[in-house]
C-alpha cells in the first residue's frame, strides 16, 4: 500500500507541467507532471473499481538502473496496477524504452501488473474524458443534502432508464444539486450513465446496472 509518493516537487526531468489538484478518493493534493497524467488521473478518480492510489509511488531498481512509476492503483478486488504514462511518439526513444522495460521487469519479478498508457488510451474518447471533468467538481460536497438527492435520483430509475431533464422534471431539483447528486452516484459505482455518448447535462442517461452493482 503506498500513500505517500517519491516525488512531490517538479524538476526538468519530471515533464513540462506540473498540476497540483485535491483527490477526494484519497483525500489529499495530488502532484502530476504532464498534461497526459492529468488526463490519467482524471480516468482514475472517477473510477469506482478503484480503491486507491498513488502518484510516483515507488523506484523499480534494476542491473540497468531505476525508473520511478508515474502511477499505482489499488482496485477493489484487490488487483494492483504499476502505470507508465507516456505520449506515444515518445515510445521510441532509447531512454524511455529502458525506463519502461526496467519498470516491466521490476514488476514480474514482484508478481505485480504493469501497463503503459499513451494519450491513445487516455483521449480514446474525448467526450468521455470532458464528462469525467466536468463531473469531478460535483465530488467535492460530501453532505447529507447530497445523500438525500442521491436516494431520491436512484429510487426513480429503479425501473428503468431516464434523461437528467425527465429527472429534473420529475424531482423538481434545481439543477445544480441533480447534478451534483448524479455525479456522486456515477462515481461511486451506483448508477451508470452513458457518458461516452453525449455530453453531461440534460440528455445524459442514467440507470441501475444490476450486474454491476456493488454488493
Amino acid at each position: 500500500m503506498y500513500t505517500t509518493p517519491l516525488i512531490k516537487q517538479r524538476s526538468g526531468r519530471y515533464g513540462n507541467n506540473h498540476w497540483i489538484v485535491y483527490s477526494p478518493k484519497i483525500k489529499r493534493e495530488v502532484n502530476l507532471f504532464s498534461d497526459l497524467e492529468f488526463d490519467h488521473w482524471v480516468t482514475i478518480e472517477t473510477d469506482w473499481t478503484v480503491e486507491t492510489f498513488c502518484e510516483q509511488p515507488d523506484k523499480a531498481e534494476g542491473e540497468e538502473g531505476t525508473s520511478i512509476f508515474d502511477m499505482w492503483i489499488k482496485k477493489k478486488d484487490g488487483r494492483e496496477i504499476y502505470f507508465e504514462i507516456k505520449y506515444e511518439k515518445a515510445l521510441t526513444d532509447e531512454h524511455v524504452v529502458k525506463q519502461i522495460d526496467i519498470q516491466k521487469k521490476w514488476c514480474e519479478h514482484h508478481g505485480k501488473e504493469h501497463q503503459v498508457r499513451t494519450e491513445k488510451d487516455i483521449r480514446s474518447n474525448e467526450i468521455y474524458l470532458e464528462n469525467l471533468k466536468d463531473i469531478l467538481p460535483y465530488l467535492l460536497n460530501n453532505s447529507t443534502i447530497v445523500e438525500i438527492d442521491s436516494y431520491k435520483v436512484a429510487a426513480q430509475i429503479k425501473d428503468g432508464r431516464k434523461t437528467l431533464k425527465e429527472l429534473n422534471q420529475i424531482l423538481n431539483m434545481n439543477l445544480p444539486r441533480l447534478y451534483e447528486a448524479v455525479a456522486c452516484l456515477i462515481c461511486s459505482g451506483e448508477i451508470r450513465a452513458n457518458l461516452e455518448k453525449v455530453y453531461f447535462g440534460l440528455e445524459t442517461e442514467v440507470w441501475i446496472d444490476e450486474t454491476e452493482k456493488l454488493g
